[in-house]
């Protein structure tokens, strides 16, 4: 925990659930949806690693206030993460390469965010967090399988015409 606080409160300043540095990140990989999606689930496991951590911490003072904030910014990258899913979906970007690795960590993360004891100050944010959560595996879930059936229609067109499945333009 010790890592991520600088980090985590350098965002939490600023009400972005990104930092300067990872918005960078971010930036450096637009035109790269795997990559995109990886780092997104990067910065959504830091949080609920987070979360963990301060969930098995006794001695940090105000962690309702800290769990609070990083369930918010859990909930804000998810919401950007699908976002970004929605994009590739309609533009038919081949990211089941991804969504191999973000079905399983989905549900993870809703583990993680279940562990937090009852604490008024923040269980409307941990309600958030988790329809956000369920939300995105089943997105996550759906679209892996539309994927799947996509490319495997199109490879049959890419052999027909001896050239390459692409997304209509």
């Amino acid at each position: 925990m010790l890592v991520l606080t600088p980090v985590l409160a350098h965002s939490q300043a600023k009400g972005d659930p990104l930092n300067d540095a990872e918005v960078d990140q971010v930036r450096e990989v637009a035109d790269q949806p795997v990559e995109r999606i990886k780092l997104y689930m990067k910065f959504i496991s830091q949080r609920t690693d987070a979360i963990q951590e301060l969930v098995g911490d006794t001695k940090t003072q105000n962690t309702a206030t800290k769990l609070h904030n990083l369930l918010e910014e859990y909930t804000r990258l998810v919401d950007e993460l699908q976002d970004n899913l929605d994009s590739y979906d309609s533009t038919h970007s081949d990211v089941r390469k991804a969504l191999k690795e973000l079905v399983p960590a989905s549900e993870k993360w809703l583990i993680a965010l279940s562990k937090p004891p009852a604490d008024q100050s923040y269980d409307f944010s941990r309600k958030t967090a988790m329809e956000a959560g369920q939300s995105l595996a089943e997105q996550a879930k759906k679209l892996q399988a539309d994927q799947i059936k996509w490319f495997a229609e199109h490879k049959k067109d890419k052999e027909k015409d001896g050239g390459e499945a692409s997304a209509p333009k």
